[in-house]
């Protein structure tokens, strides 16, 4: 309005018009003043700065939780109380708690010492527990933390060691006994062959039957060590999509075709369609080497209950798992660490074969076959987890 005054007035005044000159004049002076005093108005107003909404010092802690959150391994940090708490999102996850662990968890790390070491932790209620190298450092003291500790996963570095241990074992024993048993299996049949000839009548009789039963003996030891030779030379798996159902379902038919209603097998599947890649004809073998080793246990012990094998099926958030259980009289304690290894057997006339082949198979297939602690609480006393 000032500008627009003073640009009017002098052609009002030099047009004559000296009223409407002097009411330009008095609204240009009019503004300005006006336009002065609200200038004068701000300036005299108080400045006011919005504090931040986060203090510097918690601004560094949400830092350092969002670059532990991004770490893929569980990190832990133990407080002065004793207490184990979750560091960032994989601990969170895999102990399923936001800060401070169960005291029945926490006792699974051992009280903390500062070399590495090895644990076994359950990471899912229906899946055998995992092992993770854990590692431990001091802590400073600040903020009571006595102790930090990271966990690495390390169970597919451990299968994978067992499996090529158990490879080259195999293929070393299959070759010395090979060695042995070629020019035994050759002399005996060329003394069986030379008995045929005429000699007196009974001791060629006794020489044909020590020679015959050395033939037979040689030979079944030679499908013996053949046996182990394959176990020592499985392919690789061939790896397709298989639908987990199909898979049970065929188990139960061959089951029920073997032991012809003597061991009842109650079979579970999942509700919903599960589809996993996997080698069906191995997978197969392992788990009939398992369900008919189960058919056996439960046949040699009596129960009330009568002889009973159980087959279930279920997917997890990572794969699948599947359980084989009896009610046979269980494994003793002392045997539950030897019952994988191969030659090792607790039935008479057992090779030792059947367990060390399924876990092959599962081992080759990046997964794990375990016997399952026992549960008082449970009709079954034995229970194999072959989880994918």
């Amino acid at each position: 309005m000032v500008a627009g005054a003073c640009l009017l007035a002098p052609r009002a005044l030099a047009a004559g018009l000296y009223a409407t000159t002097a009411l330009l004049a008095l609204a240009a002076l009019g503004s300005a003043a006006i336009h002065l005093a609200t200038l004068a108005g701000l300036s005299r107003r108080p400045v006011r700065v919005e504090a931040s909404l986060v203090r510097p010092g918690d601004r560094e802690r949400l830092r350092n939780r969002a670059l532990l959150d991004h770490a893929p391994i569980p990190l832990l940090y133990r407080t002065g109380d004793g207490a184990f708490h979750a560091a960032n999102r994989a601990a969170r996850r895999l102990f399923a708690t936001e800060d401070r662990l169960p005291a029945d968890t926490a006792s699974l790390l051992g009280p903390p010492t500062p070399e590495r070491r090895i644990v076994r932790i359950p990471t899912m209620p229906d899946a055998p527990p995992r092992t993770f190298a854990l590692a431990i450092a001091q802590g400073s003291g600040a903020g009571g933390v006595t102790h930090f500790l990271a966990l690495t996963d390390i169970e597919a570095e451990l299968n994978a060691a067992d499996a090529r241990t158990l490879r080259d074992l195999l293929q070393i024993l299959g070759h010395e006994i090979m060695n042995s048993l070629t020019p035994i299996i050759s002399l005996a049949e060329t003394a069986h062959e030379v008995a045929d000839h005429p000699m007196d009548p009974p001791a060629a009789d006794m020489i044909r039957e020590a020679l015959g039963t050395i033939l037979r003996r040689t030979r079944g030891l030679d499908r013996f060590v053949q046996g182990y030779r394959d176990l020592a030379r499985l392919p690789p798996p061939d790896l397709r999509p298989t639908d987990l159902h199909d898979l049970l379902r065929a188990l139960g038919a061959l089951f029920d075709a073997r032991w012809n209603g003597r061991v009842h097998l109650e079979t579970s599947v999942p509700p919903r369609r599960v589809i996993v890649r996997l080698d069906a004809a191995q997978m197969e073998q392992a788990l009939l080497n398992l369900l008919n080793n189960a058919a056996e246990a439960a046949l040699a012990t009596s129960d009330a209950a009568g002889p009973t094998v159980w087959l279930q099926g279920h997917a997890t958030s990572t794969g699948m798992v599947i359980a084989v259980r009896d009610n046979g009289s269980g494994i003793e304690d002392a045997y539950r660490d030897a019952i994988f290894r191969p030659f090792f057997s607790l039935k008479p006339n057992g090779n030792g074969i059947g367990l060390s082949l399924a876990r092959q198979i599962a081992l080759a297939h990046g997964g794990s076959l375990t016997l399952e602690p026992p549960r008082p609480d449970t009709p079954w006393h034995t229970a194999f987890l072959l989880s994918l």
